[in-house]
This record gives C-alpha cells, structure tokens and sequence, in this order.
C-alpha cells in the first residue's frame, strides 16, 4: 500500500508479526516491543506504543503500523498516556510517565486505593512503580500516596468546613484512626490543631521521641556571626519570607514539643491561598528536619550490615533544611571549592549586603532571588566573592525572577528532573545541585558526590589507604539505598566526631 503525504510518496513498512500476536502483546503492556510496531485505535483516533496503559479496544478496531510516519500520514494523534512522540524523540519514557501519574494522583488523591490500583492505572507491574517512584520521589508508592493525600486534606482543612472524618474519606484514608495517624506523622500536630492555623500566631509541634534539636541548631548555625539566625536561652529566632514579607519566627523546644510563635509586619496582606500560619508551619518543619523518615532509615538498618554499622554509636538525626530551597541553593554556590569557614563569611557578607534589616537591632533576613538579583557583580566582588562565583549566584536568582526556573516545582516533582533543571544552569555542577536536593528539597536519597567531608567520612568508614574518587563514591554509598541522604549526614556527623 502506497500513500502520498506532503507531495511525497511513503510505502508503508510491512510488519513481521500476526495481528493476534501484537494484540496480545499490547494487552500485557509489553515495553520491548516499543518502537516495533504501533496501535492505532480506529474510533479515537489516536496512535499508541505496545505499552500504553490505556484501556485496550478490541481488536477490530486497532490498526497496527510499523512507524510513527506511517500512524500520522494515516491522520492518527499522538496519545497522551504513553506519548509515542517522546519515545521517538528519545526522550525519557518513564520520566513522562511519572509525571503524569504524580498529575493523576494530586487531581484526585482518593482514586488510587492501593498501590496495585496506582500500578494498575500505569499499566506496569507494582516492581515497576516502586522502581519508579523510588528514582524519581525517593519514596515508596505507598508513602506517595501518603503524602499526596494529607496535601490534599491540608487544603480542604484550611479552605472548607467540611468534618475532619470527611475529609479524611475524601482524600483516601480508609478510616478516622487511619487518618488521626498518618497527619500527625508528617504534620507533627492533628487535623484539628491544623484548621487553626488559618487564623492564629502561634503553634505546638509534637516532636518524635527520639528528636534532639542539637543537630538542626549546629546546621542553622554554622555561621557563628549570622545576623539572620539566634540562638540563646529561651529560643532560636528567625526571619521567614511569608507571602512576600519578612516575618520574625521564635522557636522555642521544651522537651517532646516545639512551640512557634510570630507576629505578622502591620502592613502584611494575607494570602488567600496560603495563610501565614500554614507556611510558617511548613518551613518550622524544614528547619527541624521534622520531614526526615528516620524510623523507616532504622528499621532497614536491621537488614543491612552497612547501614547497621553507621548507626550503632549514633543517635537519630533528622536532616534539617534550608527555610527554602533558595537558601540552600545560595549557601551550595557559596560554598564551592572553600572552607565552612570561609563559606560562613562570605554568607554573612551577603546577607549585610542584601538582606533587608528587620526590627532595631540589626537583625535581617536571608535576601531573596529578588534582592540578590537586584546585585551587579561588582558588588559581590567587593566582598571577596570570585567573580565567577558572582556572576553564577545573581544569574540563578535572575532566572527565579523571571520564572524561567521554579523551586517550588522542582521540589514537588521528580528528583531526576530537579537535578538536570539545576545542572542547566551556569555554575551548577552535580555537587551544588544534590546539596540543593537534600538541604533545599528534601530528598530522601542524594549523595553530594564531590563533597570532600563525604570522602573523608567513607575513607574513615571502610577504612581505605586513601580517599575514594567520585565514582568510587558512587558505589560505596550504594549500600544505604534508599536512605542515602540520612547516611550522608551520618557520616558527615562521625567526622565531627572524631574530632
């Protein structure tokens, strides 16, 4: 058969298998016969790999062709579950596929009742999508789904007045119980306390039994002189970035509870979307490392002889964060190829540089992509940063600005995308954007390879005649899989140690 498109003429290629035979492979989602052959479907229009998980007609009404030329000379349309055009392109399959199922799950949380319901709806197998969920989320599906829902029920606390029980059903949970115990896992308080903070000052977190905030104040303040953080006595005070403005936070901790409390700017406008409350709640977390999945690190350690033997003289360590990935994208930048130390400074300077002074004591808050992209090089030079290293810095928060990069979506996404956005970037190599990861997005399962206090800490743990290269790196954190991230801060933490 011959058709002509365009003015030119296409011989259709003819396929070496039986149309019962394809047939079968496409109802089994077979993925090595992708780019074999293609299912066009006759009443939709629309032309499939073998693997796509939609839903299969019969199979009178499938054509089957061997190229995508001949599909779309046919006046066939692209699917958009398994896009074939990606495929062809030679664009990541299985990156598209889990961004439309993240897409699939935040629409409507309570549709996936399983995780072989979310596998099924994919149409690959539950090794699959752990595989996949594990690459891309560093979470299992069952977490996932975890998260997801208690996102979705965050919201409808805040934006509805729905019962706490219906809204625990809506979103997915099988019970009340059900729902009481996995929101106050990742929230640290119940969906009660929660609804409030739409309208108050103030909120108590219940901290795990084994949290020690020691850690989280050694990393808040590694910059002995900050002007931006304080600790004494009483509490740990900082300026949060709330809707825009500069909001003084004071943190204290009294045993098995954190309490928040803040007083909004006299000119501060709320934000319909997100009250103060609600954001100041979801950085506090950050700041503790209250995201941290420190039990499931622990448990997998009982099967692993690696991981066993990093934790065995060490306490449980939540990793805390950056208030936003920003913060930690900038501390990343700063940091390279130099001292803490030296690091700490030339923050410092920064921050007297570009951070906006809150209240009369000359206490400021880390500048935004705003500020710093307001800078001229010069001005950064003059503080003893390399001009390389200036250019980088007011390049990232010109691109923040102008919205060709997005944190916030990086960060809800796939860790894979976020790390390769990152490395587009000038100045942004494979260290400074899985920093970025772990300290500004939370990921559960980074390894900073190019981290010379990493390398040292392994040289030290397996005891090597010297210290491991990059790739060398790479393998030996294998091991600690899915939890590299908890293991990197283990090692880092019996440098200190040993000191």
């Amino acid at each position: 058969m011959t058709v002509t498109t365009q003015g030119t003429a296409m011989k259709f290629r003819p396929l070496r298998w039986s149309d019962d035979f394809m047939y079968q492979a496409i109802l089994n989602h077979e993925q090595k016969y992708d780019g074999k052959f293609l299912t066009c479907v006759k009443s939709t229009g629309i032309y499939c790999l073998p693997s796509c998980p939609a839903r299969k007609p019969l199979l009178k009404n499938i054509r089957f062709l061997a190229t995508e030329q001949e599909a779309i000379a046919e006046g066939f349309r692209i699917c958009k579950r398994c896009r074939p055009d990606l495929f062809y392109r030679g664009e990541n399959v299985d990156e598209n596929l889990f961004i439309e199922m993240l897409a699939r799950i935040r629409s409507c949380p309570s549709s996936f009742t399983s995780v072989s319901s979310l596998a099924k709806s994919c149409g690959i197998s539950t090794t699959k999508l752990n595989e996949l969920i594990r690459l891309h989320a560093h979470l299992s599906p069952a977490d996932l789904l975890n998260r997801e829902r208690i996102k979705a029920a965050c919201s409808a606390l805040i934006h509805s007045s729905q019962r706490i029980l219906d809204i625990g059903l809506a979103v997915g949970f099988e019970s009340e119980a059900s729902f009481h115990r996995q929101f106050s896992a990742h929230m640290a308080m119940t969906p009660s306390a929660w609804r409030l903070l739409s309208n108050s000052n103030a909120f108590l977190l219940k901290l795990p039994d084994d949290f020690n905030a020691d850690y989280a104040w050694r990393y808040h303040l590694r910059d002995k002189e900050s002007l931006s953080e304080h600790l004494d006595e009483t509490s740990f005070t900082k300026a949060l970035w709330i809707n825009g403005y500069p909001v003084v936070i004071h943190l204290h901790i009294n045993g098995s509870t954190a309490t928040c409390r803040w007083t909004l700017p006299e000119n501060f406008l709320p934000h319909s979307e997100q009250p103060a409350g609600v954001e100041i709640h979801r950085q506090v977390l950050r700041l503790l490392g209250l995201n941290t999945d420190v039990q499931g690190f622990r448990s997998s350690a009982r099967q692993n002889k690696h991981m066993a033997r990093l934790i065995e003289s060490s306490a449980a360590i939540y990793v805390p964060m950056t208030a936003n990935s920003f913060e930690s994208l900038v501390w990343a930048i700063i940091g390279q190829q130099i001292n803490l130390t030296f690091a700490a400074t030339l923050r410092q300077a920064l921050i007297k540089l570009a951070g906006p002074v809150i209240g009369q004591d000359g206490f400021r808050i880390h500048p935004s992509a705003k500020e710093i992209a307001a800078l001229e090089p010069h001005q950064l030079t003059d503080i003893r940063f390399s001009h390389s290293k200036s250019q980088y810095l007011i390049g990232v928060a010109k691109a923040i600005v102008s919205g060709a990069l997005d944190l916030d979506e990086l960060e809800q996404g796939s860790a894979v995308v976020a790390e390769r956005k990152l490395c587009e970037l000038k100045g942004i190599g494979p260290w400074t954007a899985r920093y970025t990861l772990i300290r500004g997005m939370g990921f559960a399962d980074c390894v900073p390879v190019g981290d010379s206090g990493l390398y040292a800490a392994l040289q030290q743990f397996y005891q090597l005649s010297s210290r491991p290269s990059a790739a060398e790196t790479e393998q030996l954190m294998k091991p600690f899989s899915p939890f590299r991230t908890q293991a990197t801060t283990c090692l880092w933490e019996s440098l200190r140690k040993k000191s």
